[in-house]
């Protein structure tokens, strides 16, 4: 009887954290729909655009027009705020930066006016 009652506690606990699992797993897989704009407002009547990004030689080249000022990589699409750390300077409309084989990247341009860009991402896979 013992026996039976450790077999049957195993099973059931087996079953309840596959189960849990499975939730993590396939929440993980959805796509994330949620909007992080409340951190900082993203507007289509940009002064600058992304003109292309590309990888070449663990580089990421950024080509941007109209008056960009700063670019902003990150691994993940979260949106930066304005004051965020990853805002480095663009210079002549052209940005490079290394980057590490296998990552998938996301890029934002901020123009004079101070208005975000929605992302372009790129995979730098080799």
């Amino acid at each position: 009887m013992k026996n039976n009652n450790m077999m049957t506690f195993i099973i059931v606990a087996g079953v309840i954290i596959l189960s849990v699992f499975t939730v993590v797993v396939t929440i993980n897989f959805l796509p994330d729909n949620e909007s992080n704009s409340y951190y900082v407002k993203t507007r289509d009547e940009m002064s600058a655009k992304i003109e292309s990004v590309n990888i070449v030689d663990n580089k990421l080249i950024i080509n941007t027009s109209g008056s960009p000022i700063e670019y902003c990589v990150k691994t993940t699409k979260s949106i930066p705020n304005d004051n965020s750390i990853c805002w480095k300077k663009i210079n002549d409309n052209y940005a490079s930066i290394s980057v590490f084989p296998y990552r998938t990247y996301y890029v934002w341009i901020k123009d004079d006016t101070g208005n975000i860009s929605n992302y372009i991402n790129i995979n730098s896979n080799d």
